[in-house]
Order: structure tokens, then sequence, then C-alpha cells
């Protein structure tokens, strides 16, 4: 039986599984900028400054250390930004589930409605034909 919410509710849904495919995709962002976070914390930990050379050696080394911890300031930058994009998604997923099912509700609710009219026609209909029955079936005996 189609409702005045079906074609509503079919949007809603395409719109909450959008949300929801966004949704997984900003998850899967983050998890590879916590993974490339991690990945440059350790490299930036490791990283080890020469005890004993030239002072080119020693520039060469504090360059690279510099460098290694500006890669990771930009890990770190980006696994906060993943991870806002995560709580905004998840938002926008939360609000179109709750649109989703407001019009879910509201076109069962005018199921239940549509059914309880049918079956009060039903009964009134039986009821004629039990009245048409008694007066024209009483006729005949």
């Amino acid at each position: 039986m189609k409702s005045k919410y079906s074609s509503v509710l079919k949007v809603k849904k395409q719109g909450l599984d959008k949300a929801e495919q966004n949704l997984s995709k900003a998850k899967q962002r983050q998890a590879q900028n916590e993974l490339a976070f991690q990945n440059a914390s350790l490299e930036c930990a490791n990283f080890a400054l020469p005890q004993n050379g030239n002072t080119q050696m020693l520039k060469q080394s504090l360059e690279m250390l510099e460098i290694a911890r500006s890669v990771k300031e930009r890990a770190k930058e980006k696994l906060e930004l993943s991870q806002k994009e995560v709580l905004h998604y998840q938002t926008l997923y939360k609000r179109a589930s709750l649109d989703y099912e407001k019009i879910k509700y509201l076109q069962s609710e005018e199921f239940k409605a549509m059914q309880k009219r049918l079956k009060k026609e039903e009964e009134k209909f039986l009821d004629e034909i039990a009245i048409s029955r008694h007066f024209y079936g009483a006729k005949d005996e």
C-alpha cells in the first residue's frame, strides 16, 4: 500500500544512506590520519642526533629533525581536522536518522488509521449484508 509519506520516506532513506556513507568515509580518513600521526611521531622519536662528526652533519641532522617535527605537526593538524569532520558527519547522520524515523512513524500511523477505516467499512458492509439477508431472507420462509 502506498501512502502520502512513501515518496518522502524514500528520499529520507536515500539521505540517511548518503549520510552513513559520508560518515564511513570520514572514519576511514580519520583512521588513516591516526596511522600517519603515529608513524610521524615514531619517526620523530627515533631520530637521533649524531654524537660526533663535523658541523655539516650536525646541521643536516638538525634540519632533518625539524622536517620530521613539521611532518608530525601537519599530521596532528590533519588528525584533529578529521576528528572534527567525523563529529560533523555523526551529527548529520543522527539528524538524517531522526528525520527518517519521524517519517517512518508517520507512515505507520497512517497505515494504522487506514486499516482501522477499512475495518470499519468492512464491518459496516457486513452489517448491511446481514440486515438485508435478515429482511429478504425472512420473506422467503
